[in-house]
């Protein structure tokens, strides 16, 4: 089966008679399979009509445009496209789907279709929206024209709900490459200036994710697009307070044409850093005069900074996120303010990172933030490893870690292990902590940097035959961050060792990440045989995922084996994952006409916060598959290799404590 079981063929190519529960759903490589679901479809309308349509279920691959399917029975909304009708597509020809199932087909394998968006109209166009410019082009971009076929109204409400929070490091990246890339969606003729610009968006959303520098440099190319955007502005400040090298001057010049008190409070701040007391007092005048109130954390941090006494770290209220926090928590810092472990702002990332980075708060509190910000990637591996080493172990801590990591799997228990992995001389207690290291990272987590924390351990470990029984889990975790060398040389020890049942869990991830050995059969019938040995129905779901991402890039999975791992249902489709059918549907329809930025667009929104290792493995086989049939075959991989990294091993479980903010 090449796509999934929608793609009808004869019931001779599985070895299967005409009337089994696989003969409705088989591969399309039969040339007469066309035709036939052709008439088939013909031959049912009539009957069809006048009921709930039912048939296969949703291909991974693009969808090909069928006429009699372009106004469903019951229509999914979408905003109306203004753009002329799209070149013809320049992906793999792909079979289409049969529109009804025969009569012998079980009700298991069949699952409603999803409805096509309503036919659109199309509008003349004007000239291409202006704030087009990128930092990236060509094939470092999305091509020449990424938003060919997608007018800027349907565009600018897509970008502002792309994802800034994901712990995905193959999302953020593909996001970036996108906001980055150069291209221009089209205007249409009459069209209304929007409320605000595409690269004002572009500039917001890049600062939002954690990339300052990337927002600062396209605010360079499209000045005129900052200045008329306080919140763009506003957001690529608060990430240089975040990252740390703020330039005053720049970015007290950006706030000239807004009236807002945020600039007056960032003044406040840049005459308080260099010591400017005249010009602190200034501020902190007029902040008062606006009508602030005593209360403001702001201003009872600016009191301290103007030389009064610091406020107790308890009176500021820091929680639920709260307008000009990276500015409260930036003069915290300045002020040499400590943050309480209960006045965290757990559910913002950037203003951890923030926590994570301010000397004067207690080293377990900063690792803890630290830890959650990394997990969104606003820290990497290596400021989180420096944060890990000043945690202060109490007493015999470093020598009893085994016993309290097992009760307490924090932030703390991971920094004492890697303090005692410094201290321990012995071979086998290094393999032990090393294994520990690995066992608590939260599977979702394994591909970011967290999991680069623990593979910083592991390098120091030789995989050698006294590691043997590490080797599993540190290929799994290799795979994961995409450091392939390193993944194989464990993987060998692996097999060398004998380690038949953890080594099969292996096969699959090993695929994904290296993109070779897809093609053996054994490959697939050895590990399916060890994964399916007493598994229950989650286990048996789980490995059905695995299925569906080795099929999106191009492993052919046999029909049997569907059959096994699912008894009977094949495939999982769109509506098993309970994801918007008509984000669903647009995915494949951008695919299949070659739109690459709109594709691009609707597989991060498909995966969204919880990124490819956090949704149901159908879905990020959809996006890679799609992605694939645009020429971003490397991102699909990327993607698709988190998602088979949180789901590889005999077991999968789960650190609440390193979870995703």
């Amino acid at each position: 089966m090449s796509a999934s079981r929608a793609e009808p063929g004869p019931p001779h190519a599985a070895g299967l008679p005409a009337g089994s529960p696989a003969a409705g759903w088989l591969g399309a490589g039969w040339p007469g399979a066309g035709w036939i679901a052709g008439g088939l479809a013909m031959l049912c309308w009539s009957a069809a009509a006048g009921a709930q349509a039912l048939g296969p279920p949703v291909r991974l691959t693009p969808d090909p445009v069928r006429p009699e399917m372009a106004a469903p029975a019951s229509p999914v909304p979408v905003p109306a496209r203004v753009a002329a009708p799209p070149a013809a597509p320049s992906v793999p020809p792909v079979a289409p789907p049969s529109s009804a199932l025969p009569s012998s087909t079980p009700p298991s394998v069949v699952s409603p279709v999803v409805a096509r968006p309503v036919p659109v109209a199309r509008e003349p166009l004007g000239a291409p929206d202006p704030d087009g410019a990128g930092l990236l082009s060509g094939v470092q971009g999305l091509g020449a024209e990424p938003w060919r076929g997608l007018g800027r109204a349907e565009l600018l409400p897509l970008i502002a709900a792309l994802p800034v929070d994901t712990p995905s490091p193959a999302t953020k990246a593909l996001e970036r490459r996108l906001l980055l890339s150069a291209g221009s969606p089209a205007i249409a003729t009459g069209e209304a200036p929007p409320p605000r610009g595409f690269g004002a968006l572009r500039i917001e959303t890049l600062s939002r994710i954690g990339d300052p520098a990337g927002a600062a440099g396209l605010a360079a190319l499209l000045p005129a697009a900052l200045a008329a955007d306080e919140s763009a502005a506003r957001a690529l400040t608060d990430a240089e307070l975040t990252r740390g090298g703020l330039d005053c001057p720049r970015a007290l010049a950006r706030g000239k044409g807004f009236a807002s008190d945020y600039w007056t409070r960032l003044a406040l701040f840049c005459h308080a850093r260099v010591g400017n007391r005249a010009g602190t007092d200034e501020a902190l005048a007029a902040l008062r005069s606006s009508g602030a109130r005593r209360s403001d954390p702001f201003l009872m941090v600016a009191d301290a900074l103007a030389g009064a006494a610091r406020p107790p770290a308890r009176a500021l209220a820091l929680q639920g996120g709260g307008d000009g926090l990276a500015l409260t928590l930036a003069a915290m810092r300045t002020a040499r303010i400590a943050v309480p472990p209960d006045r965290l702002p757990l559910d913002n990332p950037q203003a951890l990172a923030a926590v994570a980075t301010n000397p004067s708060t207690d080293p377990t509190t900063r690792a803890a933030a630290g830890e959650r910000a990394a997990a969104a990637l606003f820290l990497d591996g290596r400021q989180l490893i420096d944060l890990y080493v000043q945690v202060q172990p109490r007493g015999d801590e470093l020598l009893r870690v085994k016993d309290i990591a097992q009760r307490d799997r924090t932030a703390r228990s991971r920094a004492l292990v890697h303090q005692a992995m410094a201290a321990a001389m012995d071979g086998q207690r290094r393999v032990g902590l090393a294994s520990l290291a690995v066992e608590l990272v939260d599977p979702r987590l394994r591909a970011g940097p967290v999991g680069a924390a623990a593979a910083g351990l592991l390098d120091t470990v030789s995989p050698t035959g006294d590691a043997a029984a590490l080797a599993p889990a540190a290929a799994r975790l290799y795979y994961a961050l995409g450091r392939l060398d390193q993944g194989r040389r464990w993987h060998d020890l692996a097999l060398r060792s004998g380690r038949s049942a953890d080594t099969a869990w292996l096969w699959p991830l090993a695929v994904v990440a290296t993109g070779r050995g897809g093609d053996d059969p054994r490959g697939l019938a050895a590990w399916l045989d060890e994964a399916l040995r007493g598994a229950d129905t989650p286990a048996r779901a789980r490995i059905a995922g695995q299925l569906a991402l080795l099929q999106a890039l191009g492993v052919a999975v046999p029909d049997e084996a569907w059959l096994t791992v699912t008894d009977g249902a094949g495939p999982p489709t769109g509506s098993d994952a309970g994801v918007d059918p008509a984000l669903w549907q647009r995915l494949g329809d951008a695919a299949a006409g070659g739109r690459i930025g709109e594709t691009v667009v609707a597989a991060l929104l498909l995966l969204g916060e919880a990124g490819p290792a956090g949704v149901p493995p159908v879905v990020t086989a959809r996006v890679a598959a799609n992605l694939k049939a645009v020429g971003l075959e490397a991102d699909g991989r990327a993607l698709a290799r988190e998602a088979m990294a949180a789901l590889a091993g005999p077991a999968v479980a789960t650190a609440p404590a390193a979870s995703p903010p």
